[in-house]
């Protein structure tokens, strides 16, 4: 149309993409049908308003009896740190890899606590020695942390990894989060994007400062819900499934 050149495509055009993927691309369409709309059907716009729809409370018993029929479940914690006005945030949670379900059973959230009172609330960690991966923007807090005694790292931290790890966590299929978990459900039941002046949703700033969701972030940083980068034996064999993480 005059000087603009408009070009549509699909996954049907990529004859590259592992059939795999594609049908969990099809599947978007059960339980985000924004996300679907757009990655599946290559419409144009951003994802719904809701962050996460497939955010889902269920009773705690419910969710650890959950847990318990993982195969291999992969467990992790993630902390996000706060001191006047946001919060420290430490989330445990657990990924169904092949169910690509996301379940959220633990959570720790205060503030206006110094590092050394925030140690001895979290002291069953250094019991239980899990690891856990924390804001990278807060070395000092870390490095006093591990003289304490807690296994903790520095998550991975980037340029747009806002959006990339939100993006992550909007594959999983399911949201699972505990009764147990009140202030994860408050922030992440409703979240939403945040619209700029021109009344456009910007995917990688919220309506609040979700500080559950960073410590989610975190946890998975270097967990991938799917793996694109299949080799060619694995797409010329669809029906072995890779798993990203062991």
């Amino acid at each position: 149309i005059k000087d603009t050149y408009y070009h549509h495509s699909t996954a049907e055009d990529n004859l590259f993409l592992p059939k795999s993927y594609v049908k969990q691309l099809d599947e978007l369409k059960e339980y985000d049908p924004d996300l679907y709309r757009i990655a599946r059907k290559g419409y144009f716009g951003i994802n719904g308003t809701k962050v996460f729809p497939q955010f889902e409370v269920r009773s705690h018993s419910d969710v650890l009896e959950a847990i318990q029929q993982i195969d291999r479940p992969l467990k992790r914690a993630g902390m996000d740190f706060g001191f006047v006005e946001s919060y420290n945030a430490l989330i445990r949670l657990a990924v169904d890899h092949e169910k690509k379900y996301l379940y959220i059973y633990w959570e720790y959230y205060d503030r206006g606590k110094t590092d050394d009172e925030t140690a001895v609330d979290l002291k069953e960690f250094i019991e239980s020695k899990e690891l856990i991966k924390a804001d990278a923007a807060e070395p000092k807090t870390i490095h006093y942390f591990r003289q304490r005694g807690f296994q903790m790292v520095a998550a991975h931290k980037f340029q747009g990894s806002r959006l990339q790890y939100t993006k992550k966590i909007k594959r999983f299929k399911k949201i699972i989060c505990s009764d147990a978990c009140p202030y994860t459900i408050y922030e992440l039941q409703s979240l939403t994007y945040k619209a700029d002046k021109d009344g456009r949703l910007e995917e990688d700033e919220f309506q609040i400062d979700p500080h559950t969701l960073s410590a989610i972030w975190y946890a998975l940083d270097d967990y991938e819900v799917t793996d694109l980068k299949q080799t060619a034996s694995e797409r010329v064999r669809p029906n072995r499934e890779r798993r990203s993480i062991q």
